[in-house]
């Protein structure tokens, strides 16, 4: 099963008044995520599924390459990819996902569960990776008993044109 990962674009600063849930994307963030869906058009990627975490940077973020990448699938929200689920609970879900025959599934989400992910399908150690925000990660995982993984690429904003 493919899994692609995108990381949520640029947000409001933590340190605001404002709940962490709630923050929403700066300019800039706008920006990162119709740079990515632009790059995702241009290179024809385009999800089966669109699943987002329901904190409303990662919602938007999922929103804006959605409107923006032709033929997208609408967005969808769960809660099992809130910054913080248990990584058990996240590779559960997933199973269930390669077990309804889903082959292109992308993830929006946050780190350091993304890494911590992406370690854990690895077989590495989640401090080997760093997601920068609005980056782009595609694994082929294999969910016949452990799951394994092959990283296939990872592309940062600042490297999509």
């Amino acid at each position: 099963m493919l899994i692609t990962l995108l990381r949520h674009a640029n947000a409001e600063d933590r340190s605001l008044t404002v709940a962490d849930e709630k923050r929403i994307l700066t300019e800039k963030g706008i920006k990162q995520s119709k740079r990515v869906a632009d790059f995702c058009e241009s290179k024809q990627l385009l999800p089966e599924i669109l699943l987002s975490s329901p904190l409303t940077r990662a919602e938007q973020t999922a929103k804006i390459v959605q409107k923006n990448l032709k033929a997208c699938p609408e967005v969808t929200l769960v809660t099992w990819l809130e910054n913080g689920t248990p990584l058990k609970v996240v590779v559960a879900e997933l199973g269930k996902l390669a077990e309804q025959q889903l082959d292109n599934i992308w993830l929006v989400g946050h780190e350091p569960d993304f890494s911590e992910l992406i370690a854990y399908l690895l077989q590495s150690k989640g401090d080997h990776f760093s997601i920068k925000k609005a980056s782009l990660t595609s694994l082929d995982v294999c969910f016949t008993g452990t799951p394994t993984a092959r990283l296939l690429w990872s592309i940062p904003c600042s490297l999509i044109t």
